[in-house]
């Protein structure tokens, strides 16, 4: 097996490993035979067995009757009727009665207006749904404990040492309502490792004249340890010294309890997971978010999202944000989206996002999923340089194969057969007794040798354009390479009374290699001289266009025309001419032709006899 061959069954061995790895099944409906393909994969989704044949009659079998029955029979008639794709998540009865959900992406190829082909893919999503909804129901029951949270009113007066709770506070606390508290009770209530916090906490907030959120435990009379969070105001006097603290506190244990069987579950999890606000200020990581990043939680809590992506993609970060927002829901950023993140010493990583709301007591969190792709973008990438690889090598050998063909012709007809008859002459001048004869076979020789020698240096003049694989480029104008051609060429202008007209308006130059374009320019615009009409004098157009974002250029005239019918097949062959004309050789659009193949463009002609030739370059 060829290397090229190789590496094409070792792509083609990459597509369908990958296919299946995704759990992609392949189908396509052909809209005027009905007839329906299922790749293997499909098979397999559907489990149906080997000898089942898909048909338009038998798909509705697969959906239950109802909302996905008509789900997916409304998108193939809208498909087919008005060429519109489909995307859907639904439910499909398998062959052996098996609920499983899909992915169903359909695109309809249109003709003229007409559907002609369906075709898409299905998609085992059963797993993944699964586990979104294990996913849904844990964030539930994390919103259900914070709905049920206790929340207790106080208020101090530090001046009289006056502390005022509301009833629910005394029942955070486990006491009985009315019981007198003063700030020495408070402290009784409080877990002994956490009163010296609370001291100096209080003490801090007075004097900073601040408040700051924070917690502490409390025991109750039986044991019992409850976690509560604080938040509070300072209220100061005329002066400026603080006399009230007012405030509320929180019940968070089972709050508490469920963040840390979240943050078990984030831990646990394969990917990074980043946890932000509606303001995009980070609220909680994990530690794969601290192995990607390369920070510590605490460093990252309270921060900007943005200190972790480039600042070339923070437009569309805010442009999704705000999407996301409007509608909050589980969804994923674009798979053709290149997204970076950065990490603390500013290396980045492609990464797949995918967006999940969380609803809190304090409000909607979003809980970023990042899964870094680096391994897929360079097997994407391998794979096409490979492609790239894969394809040039089949054009370059083509061009190599043709080239040889070619040369082989030329040695084969203007080679051997001068050869072979210097071989002759040289035979019969060895026989031959007569001075006169002989010094005519010399003649004979001599016009044999000056053949061979022409035919030679054009064959080596020739290879020398197709071996060089490094062109010179400098900018071009093809106005002026045109003038030039005129005056190497004004006698024969002069003669024949040629027009010569161009049009360089769409492109008026080009980078390319000086000495080959004004070589094309002389060898196409001398064909058209030799090979005027007897009846009318030349007229030749040269015009410049872009097609494509490549510069083409024409040249046309008004001359004999070519037989391309009979003679297009060899038009730039070596010694090849069309027309009687003591003047024609056939090399000039050999050697036009290496040039244009040298440079990697093309050329070829339009002609019709007795009207004229175009020909077309695309440099």
């Amino acid at each position: 097996m060829k290397n090229w061959d190789i590496e094409d069954f070792r792509v083609d061995s990459l597509f369908t490993e990958t296919v299946k790895l995704a759990k992609l099944g392949i189908y396509e409906l052909n809209v005027a035979t009905n007839e329906i393909y299922w790749s293997d994969v499909t098979r397999e989704i559907t489990e149906v067995p080997n000898d089942f044949v898909p048909s338009l009659d038998n798909l509705a079998s697969f959906f239950n009757e109802g909302h996905y029955r008509d789900m997916a029979r409304d998108a193939m008639q809208n498909a087919i009727l008005k060429g519109e794709a489909y995307d859907l998540d639904m439910e499909v009865v398998t062959a052996k009665g098996n609920i499983k959900h899909v992915r169903n992406v359909g695109n309809p190829k249109m003709e003229n207006g007409v559907c002609v082909k369906l075709f898409g893919f299905l998609q085992d999503i059963t797993e993944r749904k699964q586990t979104k909804i294990e996913l849904t129901k844990k964030i539930q029951q994390l919103n259900l404990a914070e709905q049920l949270s206790q929340i207790g009113y106080w208020e101090w007066d530090i001046v009289a040492d006056n502390i005022l709770w509301s009833d629910n506070l005394y029942r955070i606390f486990g006491l009985e309502v009315g019981t007198p508290i003063h700030f020495e009770r408070v402290i009784e209530a409080i877990h002994p490792d956490d009163r010296q916090e609370f001291r100096e906490n209080a003490q801090e907030f007075i004097a900073e004249k601040r408040f700051r959120k924070f917690m502490h435990r409390i025991v109750h009379k039986d044991g019992s340890i409850r976690t509560v969070e604080l938040i509070g105001e300072l209220i100061m006097n005329p002066q400026g010294d603080v006399i009230k603290m007012i405030g509320t506190t929180q019940d968070i244990t089972e709050q508490r309890m469920s963040e840390i069987k979240f943050r078990g579950l984030l831990d646990s999890a394969p990917d990074t997971m980043v946890i932000v606000d509606r303001k995009g200020v980070i609220q909680l990581i994990n530690k794969q978010a601290e192995k990607m990043f390369g920070y510590k939680s605490s460093e990252l809590i309270d921060e900007p999202v943005t200190v972790l992506v480039p600042n070339r993609l923070w437009d569309t970060m805010e442009y999704y944000a705000e999407t996301f927002f409007k509608a909050p829901k589980h969804t994923g950023l674009t798979a053709d989206l290149d997204f970076f993140v950065q990490n603390k010493s500013g290396f980045q990583t492609p990464v797949q996002v995918t967006l999940s709301p969380l609803e809190t007591s304090e409000g909607l969190l979003v809980s970023i999923a990042l899964r870094d792709i680096t391994d897929q973008k360079q097997a994407a990438h391998r794979i096409m340089e490979t492609n790239k690889s894969l394809k040039e090598s089949a054009k370059r050998l083509k061009a190599q194969n043709r080239q040889l063909e070619e040369f082989n012709q030329i040695t084969s007809h203007n080679l051997r057969s001068p050869v072979s008859n210097l071989n002759a002459l040289l035979d019969i001048y060895k026989t031959e007794s007569d001075s006169k004869t002989k010094e005519m076979i010399i003649d004979k020789i001599e016009s044999v040798t000056n053949h061979l020698t022409w035919t030679l240096d054009t064959l080596v003049e020739s290879l020398l354009i197709k071996k060089s694989s490094q062109q010179a480029l400098e900018k071009c104008q093809f106005d002026k390479t045109l003038e030039r051609t005129k005056e190497m060429l004004a006698a024969e202008i002069l003669k024949t009374n040629a027009i010569i007209t161009s049009d360089f308006s769409e492109a008026s130059e080009v980078m390319y290699n000086k000495v080959y374009l004004e070589s094309i320019f002389i060898n196409l615009i001398s064909n058209s001289l030799k090979y005027k009409a007897k009846d009318r004098a030349p007229e030749i157009f040269v015009q410049s266009r872009m097609n494509n974002g490549t510069v083409q250029l024409e040249f046309r005239d008004n001359g004999l025309g070519i037989n391309l019918k009979k003679n297009g097949h060899k038009l730039f062959g070596f010694s090849k001419v069309f027309h009687r004309n003591d003047d024609a050789k056939g090399v000039g659009l050999f050697i036009t032709k290496a040039q244009v193949d040298a440079m990697g463009g093309k050329i070829w002609a339009e002609s019709e006899e007795g009207k004229g030739t175009s020909f077309f370059i695309n440099l």
